[in-house]
């Protein structure tokens, strides 16, 4: 079974955000902006330093499909938002190459 971070490979989560979502969050993680919380192979929790109080991220690995939720009431209509894609970006960029 895949591991959440097998899940957000930069390539593939990309598919998951419109384009403005992915720049801002690509911003945030770029900026430090993210901080995992709980690191486990299946879920990971982060909070985004972007407003108050910080978003809380949750991504769990579904079989092979990413489950997500974020706090935030910013979202869009469909696709993640920028706090999700912000958290998997880092939990991507964090992950042991190989081992994700």
């Amino acid at each position: 079974m895949p591991s959440v971070a097998d899940l957000v490979e930069e390539a593939t989560f990309e598919e998951l955000a419109g384009p403005d979502e992915r720049a801002a969050g690509r911003d945030l993680a770029d900026r430090g902006a993210v901080r995992l919380v709980a690191v486990e192979p299946q879920r990971v929790t982060a909070e985004v330093a972007d407003g108050e109080p910080w978003p809380r991220v949750e991504l769990a690995a579904a079989g092979h499909q990413l489950d997500w939720s974020c706090s935030c009431r910013a979202g869009p209509p469909v696709g993640a938002c920028r706090h999700v894609f912000a958290a998997g970006l880092e939990t991507w960029r964090r992950a042991p190459k190989g081992q994700g």
